[in-house]
C-alpha cells in the first residue's frame, strides 16, 4: 500500500479522496479503478475504516478514520439535532465526511483535493477538472443544489465550510426549518442543505457551474434531465462511449437539440450504482476496449451479478 507522503508545495497537484465507512463494495471498487485509469500519477486516498486487497494493485492509501483528529467533528456533533427521514447514523455520517476530509488534507499535505462520491465516475485528469471546476477566488466547487458528488477544495475552502457547518444546527435557517412540516414534505436537513447555505453566505468562494459548451457534470444517472434513456422500467440516461486515447468515454444525447455531449463524470445515485461496471480497466487492450463499447452502447445496463464483489 502507497503511502501518504505530502506533495511539493510548488507543484500544488490536486489529490483525490473518497470517504467510506464500512466494507468496500463493488462499485466503489469501479470507480477507485475508473479514476486510476485517467490519473495514473495522482495521490488517492479512501478515508475510511476497511483496507481491501485491491489496494496495492489500484496505488490506493487508506487513511483511517480513527487516526484522523476529530475535535471539531465531536463538537459538531455535540450540536447536530436530527431533521431527516434518513436515518440519523447516515446522515451524521454524511456530515462528517467534510470535517474527515479537512484533516486528512492537513495529515497528508494536500493544498487542492478532489472529493468523488463512492458512486460516481469521472473521466478527466484531477487538474483539468480543478482548471475547469475551480476558477479564482472560488476556493470550493460543488452543485448547485449542494450534491457534491463531484467537489473540489482548496484547504481554505474545505476549512471555511466546516466552520459554517459547526454552527448550522444553531443557525436561524435551522430554527425556520423545524417550523415547517419538513418531514411530510421530505424536505430533510442534510449536509447537502448545510453546504447549500454556504454557497448563499460566501457566492464569491463557491464554483457551481455545471454545464459548458464541450461538457458537462452529469447529476444523476436515473433521472432524465432532458437527456436520451434506455427504455424499459428501471431507466438510465443511455451513454454512447467513444474511444478518445486508449480510454472509453460518456458522451450524452440532449434530446431537444439532438446534440452529444461529453459527460465529465456519471453520477449513478442510490439503486443505480448497482448498474456501474468497469468501463475502464488497468488491463484494458484495444480488443477489450472495442468489445466493451459495443456492449455498453447496446445492450441496457442489468443488474446481474450487482451483489457480488470485484
Amino acid at each position: 500500500m502507497s503511502s501518504a507522503t505530502p506533495s511539493p508545495t510548488d507543484s500544488a497537484p490536486t489529490d483525490i479522496y473518497y470517504v467510506h465507512r464500512g466494507p468496500i463494495p463493488r462499485y466503489l471498487l469501479c470507480s477507485l479503478e475508473n479514476t486510476r485509469v485517467f490519473n495514473p500519477d495522482v495521490r488517492l486516498f479512501l478515508i475510511g475504516d476497511h483496507s481491501h486487497a485491491q489496494f496495492d494493485r489500484l496505488e490506493v492509501t487508506l487513511v483511517p478514520i480513527k487516526d484522523l483528529p476529530q475535535t471539531e467533528l465531536e463538537a459538531f456533533q455535540k450540536s447536530y439535532v436530527h431533521t431527516s427521514g434518513n436515518p440519523e447514523g447516515f446522515e451524521r455520517f454524511c456530515f462528517s465526511r467534510w470535517f474527515l476530509l479537512k484533516e486528512a488534507m492537513q495529515a497528508c499535505g494536500s493544498d487542492t483535493a478532489l472529493h468523488l462520491d463512492s458512486d460516481c465516475l469521472i473521466f478527466d485528469t484531477a487538474q483539468a477538472l480543478t482548471q475547469r471546476l475551480l476558477p479564482p477566488p472560488a476556493v470550493c466547487y460543488y452543485g448547485t443544489s449542494g450534491n457534491p458528488h463531484v467537489a473540489v477544495f482548496r484547504k481554505e475552502g474545505i476549512a471555511g465550510l466546516t466552520a459554517t457547518l459547526s454552527g448550522l444546527f444553531d443557525s436561524e435557517l435551522h430554527r425556520d426549518w423545524v417550523k415547517t412540516d419538513w418531514l411530510a414534505a421530505r424536505q430533510y436537513f442534510c449536509d447537502m442543505t448545510g453546504l447549500g447555505e454556504h454557497r448563499r453566505l460566501h457566492p464569491e468562494q463557491v464554483s457551481s457551474q455545471m454545464v459548458w459548451d464541450d461538457a458537462i457534470l452529469e447529476q444523476t444517472m436515473s433521472e432524465a434531465d432532458g437527456y436520451e434513456r434506455w427504455p424499459g422500467p428501471k431507466k438510465l440516461k443511455r451513454v454512447q462511449w467513444r474511444e478518445e486515447g486508449g480510454k472509453l468515454v460518456p458522451y450524452l444525447r440532449f434530446l431537444t437539440s439532438n446534440q452529444w455531449v461529453r459527460a465529465l463524470a456519471l453520477h449513478y445515485k442510490g439503486a443505480a450504482k448497482r448498474r456501474m461496471r468497469k468501463f475502464n480497466t488497468l488491463s484494458s487492450s484495444r480488443l477489450k476496449r472495442r468489445v466493451s463499447k459495443w456492449m455498453f452502447n447496446n445492450i441496457a445496463p442489468i443488474n446481474l451479478l450487482s451483489g457480488f464483489k470485484a
